[in-house]
């Protein structure tokens, strides 16, 4: 019997379910100070009695979401001024601004000014060579474009539209992407979403607008560990349910999210620009959502500082981070065989002894070396891009990745193992 489904066939009543709530609530609670002491997360306390995103302005956010997902609505920029002119001009935080709720969830708003140009935001963002989730790693595990996507089959690259952006230019596409673990519940999940980029002028600045909404329910949420967000250092078990005690059994999706998100530049030359994020989501299980926005916004802080770091990185350029990758990209499986083997030897001694990584089903995923057998295909070189990526900025690393093509290990004690077969991907289950 499987034991998940004879627990809610049983017990699915409204007082069982509420009374979980609580407890569920009362375990995020006490994560995020945890979190914020030991990885790295930075805790935020939000108002208690936010100002309400003004009308005009969510006016503004529906009709985004009607061009998203009406390919025959056209963009009316009147509709979305309001919106362009409080992103433009806002100078402080607004955290403290509460959007209306949409998709089930919360919402929150967050700005982070960044000193580069829109052009090479575009050229790292919207580039096809690379991948999203090398450019907020904090947040994003796996990350691409699905094949029928507009944004794929464009002859000309967005950022060359920027010299002569009489009008709007609008491009769509579906992507697939995979969380870390988030800072509430450790808990990473795989979904779609849509995509729409447009690209404007707004009182003589050049201005991008990412506009995305999650195409269907998450697949299920499998537990993983924050180990040190700053180095983006992230364990993944394969097994399904919550890193939390008590409702480690319990099954939970990502139901729905959404954002808009607006690139401003402000000056080309100096140069600075500033990002303007406004985030929902709506995750939880039963259909209940349990996310709340200080958690929303806290994921969010963690996407701004990641992007940040990399945008801000004067020794990398996009050609340098795209030419890496064709690099890892380029690999065989026997070579990139060697490499996971290496990294998950090195990964068991470096994290051996966190407290996390000691709890028995995960100290049995990873004992030996053993976490090579629950990392497939995308995973692995998931893993190779970002360490290639941090090799090249400079930051410790697992693997020398910027040594040769076949790297070596570093010199660090190394526990006896096999390398892993990649074609071996036994299921690792939750004991008990």
């Amino acid at each position: 019997m499987n034991t998940k489904t004879h627990v809610f066939g049983v017990f699915r009543t409204p007082v069982f379910i509420f009374s979980l709530l609580i407890l569920f609530c009362a375990g995020l609670a006490a994560i995020s100070p945890a979190l914020a002491e030991d990885d790295g997360i930075i805790e935020v306390k939000l108002s208690r009695k936010p100002d309400p995103l003004a009308k005009n302005v969510e006016l503004g956010i529906d009709h985004l979401f009607t061009v998203l997902n009406d390919t025959n609505a056209p963009l009316d920029v009147a509709q979305i001024q309001p919106m362009l002119d409080f992103v433009v001009n806002m100078q402080g935080s607004p955290k403290d601004i509460k959007p209306a709720k949409r998709f089930g969830g919360q919402g929150i708003c967050l700005r982070k000014e960044v000193s580069t140009d829109l052009d090479t935001i575009l050229r790292y963002f919207y580039n096809p060579d690379i991948p999203n989730f090398l450019l907020c790693p904090a947040v994003l595990r796996l990350s691409g474009w699905h094949k029928e996507s507009e944004f794929l089959k464009r002859e000309t690259p967005i950022w060359e539209e920027l010299p002569t952006l009489d009008s709007p230019v609008l491009i769509r596409g579906k992507e697939f992407e995979a969380n870390t673990p988030d800072s509430f519940a450790e808990a990473y999940y795989k979904y779609d979403l849509n995509r729409l980029i447009i690209l404007l002028k707004h009182d003589g600045k050049n201005i991008a607008i990412s506009i995305s909404e999650q195409a269907d329910k998450s697949d299920v949420g499998r537990k993983g560990a924050i180990l040190n967000d700053k180095e983006w250092e992230y364990f993944y078990s394969g097994i399904e349910g919550l890193n939390k005690g008590m409702l480690s059994w319990m099954d939970t999706f990502m139901y729905k999210s959404g954002s808009v998100q607006v690139f401003v530049e402000h000056d080309a030359a100096t140069p600075k620009s500033s990002v303007f994020l406004f985030k929902w989501l709506n995750a939880g299980w039963s259909g209940m959502n349990v996310v709340k926005r200080k958690h929303i916004y806290e994921g969010s802080l963690r996407y701004a500082r990641s992007f940040s770091k990399i945008l801000e990185t004067s020794t990398l350029t996009p050609e340098e981070v795209a030419q890496a990758l064709k690099g890892v990209a380029d690999m065989n499986n026997a070579e990139i065989s060697t490499l996971i083997g290496e990294y998950s030897k090195n990964f068991e001694v470096r994290f051996k002894s966190d407290p996390k990584l000691k709890k028995r089903e995960y100290a049995k995923v990873i004992a030996d070396g053993g976490y090579a057998s629950v990392l497939d295909a995308e995973a692995r070189s998931s893993i190779l891009a970002l360490e290639k990526l941090k090799c090249l900025m400079g930051m410790d690393t697992l693997l020398d990745m910027c040594a040769s093509p076949v790297a070596k290990a570093p010199a660090m004690p190394i526990i006896d193992g096999n390398t892993a077969d990649e074609s071996a991907q036994p299921e690792i289950k939750p004991e008990g």
